[in-house]
């Protein structure tokens, strides 16, 4: 033999691989929803302290209590200084409309990368697996052709 040693990989190696592949892609799809999902949740936050800074003090404004809009709330915009921000841990704070703002937007910024990231290693692997599965539907094919060439 060789000095390198050649492995043969079986039909159902390839086969079992190729279902670990589709598992982590699954898993990926999953994270990425999410990750989008809490991004437009920070964006939407972002636009209605934007809505509250410009509405005039003292002006009635509707808020919906779900993010499915089907009850709302009217608030009167008293303080627009000032909004509570989620900063992690269960823990909020009390900030100046500008920095909410920008620690949102630090948030927002820090989700795109995961997105971007996410969405790259998924790209990676819908890629090795159509590979997998082309690999696999050759090796079929040619089980097909020896074993019709037996018969």
């Amino acid at each position: 033999m060789s000095e390198r040693q050649q492995r043969v990989v079986t039909l159902d190696d390839l086969i079992v691989q190729l279902e670990l592949i589709k598992a982590e892609a699954s898993r990926l799809r999953d994270l990425l929803t999410n990750l989008v999902a809490e991004r437009n949740s920070i964006r939407v936050a972002k636009d209605t302290i934007d809505a509250i800074t410009r509405a005039e003090q003292g002006a009635n404004l509707l808020f919906p209590l779900s993010s499915n809009p089907i009850a709302f709330v009217e608030v009167n915009a008293v303080d627009k200084n000032e909004v509570i921000v989620h900063l992690g841990a269960d823990v909020y704070a009390k900030l100046d409309v500008s920095e909410g703002l920008r620690l949102l937007s630090e948030e927002e910024g820090n989700y795109n990368k995961m997105i971007e990231e996410v969405s790259t290693r998924l790209s990676e692997l819908e890629n090795l697996q159509a590979q997998y599965e082309a690999v696999i539907q050759q090796a079929l094919r040619q089980a097909q052709r020896a074993t019709g060439a037996k018969g």
